[in-house]
Protein backbone atom coordinates (compact mmCIF):
# COMPACT_ATOMS: atom_id res chain seq x y z
CA UNK A 1 0.00 0.00 0.00
CA UNK A 2 2.85 2.31 0.86
CA UNK A 3 4.48 1.55 -2.50
CA UNK A 4 1.28 2.44 -4.38
CA UNK A 5 0.96 5.70 -2.40
CA UNK A 6 4.56 6.70 -3.21
CA UNK A 7 4.03 5.92 -6.90
CA UNK A 8 0.91 8.09 -7.01
CA UNK A 9 2.65 10.97 -5.24
CA UNK A 10 5.55 10.81 -7.71
CA UNK A 11 3.15 10.99 -10.61
CA UNK A 12 1.38 14.00 -9.12
CA UNK A 13 4.67 15.82 -8.54
CA UNK A 14 5.85 15.14 -12.08
CA UNK A 15 2.54 16.30 -13.52
CA UNK A 16 2.70 19.50 -11.50
CA UNK A 17 6.26 20.16 -12.58
CA UNK A 18 5.33 19.67 -16.25
CA UNK A 19 2.35 21.95 -15.86
CA UNK A 20 4.43 24.67 -14.23
CA UNK A 21 7.03 24.35 -16.96
CA UNK A 22 4.35 24.68 -19.64
CA UNK A 23 2.59 27.71 -18.17
CA UNK A 24 5.73 29.57 -17.15
CA UNK A 25 7.33 29.62 -20.57
CA UNK A 26 9.40 26.47 -20.34
CA UNK A 27 7.75 24.43 -23.05
CA UNK A 28 4.60 26.35 -23.96
CA UNK A 29 5.05 28.32 -27.13
CA UNK A 30 3.68 31.85 -27.00
CA UNK A 31 1.20 32.65 -29.74
CA UNK A 32 2.67 35.18 -32.20
CA UNK A 33 1.13 38.62 -32.17
CA UNK A 34 -1.18 39.46 -35.06
CA UNK A 35 0.48 42.18 -37.11
CA UNK A 36 -0.88 44.35 -39.92
CA UNK A 37 0.21 47.54 -41.65
CA UNK A 38 -1.85 50.69 -42.19
CA UNK A 39 -1.14 51.44 -45.84
CA UNK A 40 -0.77 55.15 -45.07
CA UNK A 41 2.67 54.07 -43.90
CA UNK A 42 3.47 53.54 -47.59
CA UNK A 43 1.80 56.78 -48.71
CA UNK A 44 4.63 57.51 -51.14
CA UNK A 45 3.87 54.24 -52.93
CA UNK A 46 0.82 52.94 -54.78
CA UNK A 47 -1.23 50.14 -53.25
CA UNK A 48 0.18 47.77 -55.86
CA UNK A 49 3.74 48.72 -54.88
CA UNK A 50 2.85 48.49 -51.18
CA UNK A 51 1.64 44.89 -51.34
CA UNK A 52 4.82 44.01 -53.22
CA UNK A 53 6.94 45.37 -50.37
CA UNK A 54 4.82 43.63 -47.73
CA UNK A 55 5.18 40.27 -49.46
CA UNK A 56 8.96 40.60 -49.13
CA UNK A 57 8.71 41.67 -45.46
CA UNK A 58 6.35 38.81 -44.61
CA UNK A 59 3.20 40.69 -43.62
CA UNK A 60 -0.08 39.65 -45.22
CA UNK A 61 -2.61 41.76 -43.29
CA UNK A 62 -3.39 45.40 -44.02
CA UNK A 63 -5.60 48.27 -43.01
CA UNK A 64 -6.47 50.02 -46.26
CA UNK A 65 -6.14 53.79 -46.39
CA UNK A 66 -8.78 55.32 -48.61
CA UNK A 67 -6.40 58.01 -49.87
CA UNK A 68 -3.78 55.70 -51.38
CA UNK A 69 -3.20 55.68 -55.13
CA UNK A 70 -4.17 52.34 -56.61
CA UNK A 71 -1.52 51.68 -59.25
CA UNK A 72 0.64 53.21 -61.97
CA UNK A 73 -1.93 51.68 -64.30
CA UNK A 74 -4.56 54.00 -62.78
CA UNK A 75 -2.49 57.02 -61.66
CA UNK A 76 -5.46 59.19 -60.72
CA UNK A 77 -7.47 56.52 -58.92
CA UNK A 78 -7.43 55.96 -55.17
CA UNK A 79 -8.42 52.80 -53.32
CA UNK A 80 -11.89 53.71 -52.12
CA UNK A 81 -15.56 53.41 -52.95
CA UNK A 82 -15.11 55.80 -55.89
CA UNK A 83 -13.45 53.06 -57.97
CA UNK A 84 -15.41 51.75 -60.93
CA UNK A 85 -16.03 48.05 -61.64
CA UNK A 86 -12.85 47.61 -63.72
CA UNK A 87 -10.68 49.26 -61.08
CA UNK A 88 -12.27 47.23 -58.29
CA UNK A 89 -11.54 44.03 -60.20
CA UNK A 90 -7.90 45.12 -60.60
CA UNK A 91 -7.68 45.95 -56.89
CA UNK A 92 -8.99 42.51 -55.94
CA UNK A 93 -6.36 40.89 -58.14
CA UNK A 94 -3.40 42.73 -56.61
CA UNK A 95 -4.74 42.09 -53.09
CA UNK A 96 -4.97 38.31 -53.50
CA UNK A 97 -3.26 36.59 -50.58
CA UNK A 98 -3.79 39.56 -48.26
CA UNK A 99 -6.25 39.88 -45.42
CA UNK A 100 -7.91 43.29 -45.35
CA UNK A 101 -8.55 43.75 -41.64
CA UNK A 102 -9.99 47.27 -41.74
CA UNK A 103 -10.60 50.39 -43.83
CA UNK A 104 -10.02 54.01 -42.97
CA UNK A 105 -9.72 56.39 -41.30
CA UNK A 106 -12.79 57.50 -43.25
CA UNK A 107 -15.77 59.68 -42.34
CA UNK A 108 -19.27 59.93 -43.79
CA UNK A 109 -21.00 63.27 -44.26
CA UNK A 110 -24.45 61.72 -44.41
CA UNK A 111 -26.34 58.42 -44.30
CA UNK A 112 -25.90 57.75 -48.03
CA UNK A 113 -22.12 58.04 -47.74
CA UNK A 114 -22.12 55.87 -44.63
CA UNK A 115 -24.05 53.18 -46.46
CA UNK A 116 -21.71 53.31 -49.47
CA UNK A 117 -18.70 52.85 -47.18
CA UNK A 118 -20.32 49.78 -45.63
CA UNK A 119 -21.17 48.36 -49.07
CA UNK A 120 -17.58 48.86 -50.21
CA UNK A 121 -16.21 47.17 -47.10
CA UNK A 122 -18.55 44.24 -47.58
CA UNK A 123 -17.58 43.85 -51.25
CA UNK A 124 -13.88 43.63 -50.31
CA UNK A 125 -14.51 41.37 -47.28
CA UNK A 126 -13.25 44.06 -44.91
CA UNK A 127 -14.70 43.34 -41.45
CA UNK A 128 -14.11 46.71 -39.80
CA UNK A 129 -14.29 50.41 -40.64
CA UNK A 130 -12.15 52.95 -38.80
CA UNK A 131 -13.68 56.40 -38.46
CA UNK A 132 -13.93 59.52 -36.33
CA UNK A 133 -17.69 59.77 -36.66
CA UNK A 134 -19.44 62.40 -34.53
CA UNK A 135 -21.45 61.27 -31.53
CA UNK A 136 -24.84 61.79 -33.15
CA UNK A 137 -23.90 59.46 -36.02
CA UNK A 138 -23.13 56.46 -33.82
CA UNK A 139 -26.68 55.03 -33.81
CA UNK A 140 -26.57 55.00 -37.64
CA UNK A 141 -23.22 53.24 -37.62
CA UNK A 142 -24.57 50.65 -35.20
CA UNK A 143 -27.56 50.03 -37.47
CA UNK A 144 -25.54 49.65 -40.67
CA UNK A 145 -22.87 47.55 -38.99
CA UNK A 146 -25.64 45.23 -37.86
CA UNK A 147 -27.14 45.16 -41.37
CA UNK A 148 -23.81 44.48 -43.10
CA UNK A 149 -22.25 42.31 -40.38
CA UNK A 150 -19.43 44.78 -39.79
CA UNK A 151 -17.65 46.44 -36.90
CA UNK A 152 -16.77 50.10 -36.56
CA UNK A 153 -13.99 51.50 -34.39
CA UNK A 154 -13.56 55.12 -33.37
CA UNK A 155 -10.02 56.29 -34.01
CA UNK A 156 -8.54 58.50 -31.32
CA UNK A 157 -6.62 61.22 -33.10
CA UNK A 158 -4.40 63.62 -31.18
CA UNK A 159 -5.41 66.78 -29.36
CA UNK A 160 -6.43 69.64 -31.63
CA UNK A 161 -7.74 67.44 -34.47
CA UNK A 162 -11.31 68.75 -34.37
CA UNK A 163 -12.65 66.34 -31.78
CA UNK A 164 -11.67 65.14 -28.33
CA UNK A 165 -11.34 61.46 -29.15
CA UNK A 166 -7.78 61.49 -27.83
CA UNK A 167 -9.43 61.26 -24.38
CA UNK A 168 -9.94 57.55 -23.63
CA UNK A 169 -12.54 58.21 -20.92
CA UNK A 170 -14.72 60.14 -23.36
CA UNK A 171 -14.55 57.53 -26.13
CA UNK A 172 -15.15 54.68 -23.69
CA UNK A 173 -18.29 56.42 -22.44
CA UNK A 174 -19.51 56.85 -26.04
CA UNK A 175 -19.04 53.25 -27.16
CA UNK A 176 -19.58 51.19 -24.01
CA UNK A 177 -23.22 50.32 -24.76
CA UNK A 178 -22.81 49.53 -28.46
CA UNK A 179 -22.38 45.98 -29.70
CA UNK A 180 -20.70 46.73 -33.02
CA UNK A 181 -18.78 49.90 -32.18
CA UNK A 182 -15.46 49.88 -30.36
CA UNK A 183 -12.17 51.76 -30.24
CA UNK A 184 -9.16 51.94 -32.54
CA UNK A 185 -6.47 52.94 -30.06
CA UNK A 186 -3.71 55.10 -31.52
CA UNK A 187 -1.28 55.21 -28.65
CA UNK A 188 0.93 57.61 -30.60
CA UNK A 189 -1.91 60.14 -30.49
CA UNK A 190 -2.26 59.56 -26.75
CA UNK A 191 1.46 60.14 -26.28
CA UNK A 192 1.56 63.29 -28.39
CA UNK A 193 -1.40 64.57 -26.36
CA UNK A 194 0.50 64.03 -23.10
CA UNK A 195 -1.34 60.89 -21.94
CA UNK A 196 0.20 57.85 -20.30
CA UNK A 197 -0.34 55.02 -22.78
CA UNK A 198 -0.43 52.13 -20.30
CA UNK A 199 -3.06 53.92 -18.18
CA UNK A 200 -5.04 54.78 -21.31
CA UNK A 201 -5.14 51.14 -22.40
CA UNK A 202 -6.48 50.26 -18.95
CA UNK A 203 -9.31 52.78 -19.32
CA UNK A 204 -10.59 51.28 -22.59
CA UNK A 205 -10.26 47.64 -21.55
CA UNK A 206 -12.93 45.48 -23.11
CA UNK A 207 -13.67 47.78 -26.06
CA UNK A 208 -10.37 47.68 -27.95
CA UNK A 209 -11.12 46.53 -31.50
CA UNK A 210 -7.75 47.46 -33.02
CA UNK A 211 -4.50 49.24 -32.17
CA UNK A 212 -2.38 51.63 -34.22
CA UNK A 213 0.74 50.70 -32.30
CA UNK A 214 3.49 53.31 -32.15
CA UNK A 215 6.67 54.44 -30.47
CA UNK A 216 7.41 58.16 -30.43
CA UNK A 217 10.60 60.22 -30.47
CA UNK A 218 9.22 62.76 -27.98
CA UNK A 219 6.47 62.62 -25.36
CA UNK A 220 3.78 65.32 -25.03
CA UNK A 221 4.64 66.98 -28.33
CA UNK A 222 1.98 67.24 -31.04
CA UNK A 223 4.67 67.34 -33.73
CA UNK A 224 6.59 64.29 -32.55
CA UNK A 225 7.19 61.76 -35.32
CA UNK A 226 6.80 58.06 -34.75
CA UNK A 227 9.94 55.96 -34.63
CA UNK A 228 10.99 52.30 -34.80
CA UNK A 229 9.64 50.28 -31.89
CA UNK A 230 12.02 50.31 -28.96
CA UNK A 231 13.98 53.33 -30.21
CA UNK A 232 11.66 56.00 -28.80
CA UNK A 233 10.57 57.18 -25.37
CA UNK A 234 7.40 55.12 -24.85
CA UNK A 235 7.08 52.11 -22.56
CA UNK A 236 6.56 49.61 -25.36
CA UNK A 237 7.06 46.52 -23.22
CA UNK A 238 4.80 47.94 -20.52
CA UNK A 239 2.03 48.46 -23.06
CA UNK A 240 2.44 44.93 -24.42
CA UNK A 241 2.34 43.53 -20.89
CA UNK A 242 -0.90 45.41 -20.16
CA UNK A 243 -2.51 44.23 -23.40
CA UNK A 244 -1.44 40.66 -22.65
CA UNK A 245 -3.01 40.99 -19.22
CA UNK A 246 -6.25 42.07 -20.87
CA UNK A 247 -6.11 39.12 -23.25
CA UNK A 248 -6.10 41.36 -26.32
CA UNK A 249 -6.00 39.17 -29.42
CA UNK A 250 -6.61 41.75 -32.14
CA UNK A 251 -4.17 43.25 -34.59
CA UNK A 252 -1.21 45.47 -33.83
CA UNK A 253 -1.27 47.82 -36.81
CA UNK A 254 2.09 49.31 -37.75
CA UNK A 255 1.69 52.92 -38.87
CA UNK A 256 4.29 55.52 -39.77
CA UNK A 257 3.67 58.68 -41.72
CA UNK A 258 7.14 60.15 -42.18
CA UNK A 259 9.33 59.78 -45.22
CA UNK A 260 12.21 57.37 -44.97
CA UNK A 261 13.16 53.79 -45.75
CA UNK A 262 9.64 52.54 -45.10
CA UNK A 263 10.12 48.81 -45.82
CA UNK A 264 13.13 48.65 -43.46
CA UNK A 265 11.21 50.51 -40.73
CA UNK A 266 8.22 48.17 -40.98
CA UNK A 267 10.50 45.12 -40.94
CA UNK A 268 12.19 46.37 -37.76
CA UNK A 269 8.79 46.95 -36.09
CA UNK A 270 7.70 43.45 -37.08
CA UNK A 271 10.83 41.94 -35.53
CA UNK A 272 10.18 43.84 -32.28
CA UNK A 273 6.63 42.44 -32.06
CA UNK A 274 7.89 38.94 -32.80
CA UNK A 275 10.47 39.16 -30.04
CA UNK A 276 8.40 40.83 -27.30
Amino acid sequence: MKKIFLTLMSAIILTGAFSACSTNGGTQKKEPRKVAVQTYTFNQYTLEETVGHLKVIGIDAIECWNGQRLSAKYPNVKFNQGMNAEQRKFAKEILKGFKLISYGVINANNEAELKSICEFAKEFSIPMIITEAPKDQLPLWEKYCQDYNLKMAIHDHQKGSGNEYYRPELVMELVKDYKNIGICCDNGAWSRSGLDCVKSFKIVEGKIFEIHFKDQKVFDNLQSPATIYGQGVLDMKGMLAELDRQGYNGYFVIEHGDKGDTPAIVKADLEFLRNN
